[in-house]
């Protein structure tokens, strides 16, 4: 089994989000909506809205993170309430493929 350290996650995370073209592609069409041809500043607009957005996101994942965090070692805490939403997502799965059976 691989010994992998959390920091390697954070560099291969970083290096995937960097280098993802449907992001590039993104930025270049969203962010000369928000700029003032006038009033542009080159670079240093372009590096702010994209710092604004990196601490943003960064914010959001690591607050679902903690999150998730905080909700599976609660789980793993109670049994009870494991096995319930193993019911209870097992219910479901056979729910979608009952109506995937029946439907036209």
């Amino acid at each position: 089994m691989l010994d992998i350290q959390p920091h390697h996650y954070f560099r291969q995370s970083l290096l995937i989000t960097l280098l993802n073209p449907k992001a590039i592609v993104f930025y270049m069409a969203f962010f000369p909506l928000f700029v003032d041809p006038a009033r542009h500043q080159g670079l240093l607009t372009f590096g702010v809205m994209a710092a604004t957005i990196a601490v943003l996101t960064f914010g959001y994942c690591a607050s679902l993170t903690l999150i998730t965090h905080f909700a599976a070692e609660r789980l793993r805490a109670n049994p009870r309430a494991s096995a319930w939403l193993n019911r209870i997502a097992g219910s479901m799965l056979l729910a979608f493929g009952l109506k995937l059976a029946i439907q036209k």
